[in-house]
């Protein structure tokens, strides 16, 4: 007697922005994925003020209005990263007056040093050699966390000087996309940065996607598949998640909304509004759409027909 095949069931692993975020414990460290301007998912992190997170650690190269809103709201007491700022319009100021408070403590990195670091974790190994930290004041001024930030060795096998940098391997990967299908192979367009590596890093993989596609329109375009499902905990489908950032091909960055966000943020009475008005004073992510407008947000889409 021939036995059939059958399909192999697939797995749903979409569950909403407020139940993503109530897996996270205070406390957790997380690895953030986006690249500057690039699908950063500051949705996921106006969620976490929203549920009173509490010191987290946040692992990343560098991100902007969303490292704001965790450092200025007490989400994250912690920032292991190269960069922040709200690039273009200045400085990241809630981050200047939390560190100058005492509140939020800053490890720095190079972009490449991070990149590094994320690498080690997915290919679990315990650390990284780099050479190009040897050429700056990060060596010098490791006294902070010494021998646990970076360390200098002489080399194995030749015997040179050689920099480590310890690799990384945070509880969650929380990373945002353009396309994913209900098990979770996600496709990235444009910038990718440290997202494959930080991916693979992570003990549990969150992924935020603007939309949700079928299978067929995956597997005729396999070599976007960045993140495959094998490696996706959990899938969120959410609509302008990066903004006022952008997502490529999807919507351009929202600079009257920037530029608001950035001038609120000069003094701590504008972030505790901006805070009230546009996080803490909306229900959830749909709420903050339909307060920044859906007329506003469909000015922002890209016409994909000119390339962008």
């Amino acid at each position: 007697m021939v036995k059939l095949l059958t399909e192999p069931q697939i797995e749903d692993k979409r569950i909403t922005l407020a139940e993503a975020a109530k897996m996270v414990p205070d406390g957790s460290t997380l690895f953030w994925g986006g690249f500057g301007y690039q699908r950063p998912p500051i949705a996921f992190a106006a969620e976490l003020a929203r549920q009173k997170k509490r010191n987290l650690t946040i692992n990343t190269c560098g991100s902007e209005v969303d490292l704001e809103i965790m450092a200025g709201a007490g989400v994250a007491s912690r920032f292991e990263i190269a960069f922040v700022a709200i690039e273009a319009l200045g400085l990241a100021n809630n981050m200047r007056r939390r560190v100058a408070e005492g509140k939020v403590e800053v490890e720095d990195y190079s972009n490449l040093a991070m990149a590094m670091r994320f690498l080690g974790g997915a290919l679990n190994v315990p650390f990284m050699p780099i050479r190009s930290l040897m050429g700056t004041d990060m060596v010098r001024l490791s006294r902070f966390r010494g021998d646990k930030k970076l360390k200098i060795i002489d080399c194995p096998f030749t015997g040179e000087k050689i920099c480590l940098v310890p690799s990384l391997k945070p509880d969650f990967s929380i990373v945002h996309v353009q396309r994913v299908d209900r098990s979770g192979n996600a496709q990235v367009d444009g910038i990718i940065g440290e997202d494959i590596e930080g991916t693979r890093c992570g003990k549990k993989l969150i992924v935020l996607a603007e939309e949700l596609v079928d299978e067929s329109e995956i597997r005729s375009r396999p070599d976007q598949t960045k993140i495959p499902a094998m490696y996706v905990d959990h899938v969120v489908i959410l609509p302008y998640a990066a903004h006022p950032m952008q997502c490529h091909g999807y919507y351009d960055y929202d600079l009257e909304h920037l530029m608001l966000f950035h001038n609120h943020t000069k003094t701590e009475e504008g972030w505790q509004e901006y805070l009230e008005n546009y996080i803490l004073g909306v229900d959830d992510h749909s709420a903050y759409l339909d307060k920044i407008g859906w007329d506003h947000l469909e000015s922002l889409r890209a016409q994909k027909e000119r390339g962008y």
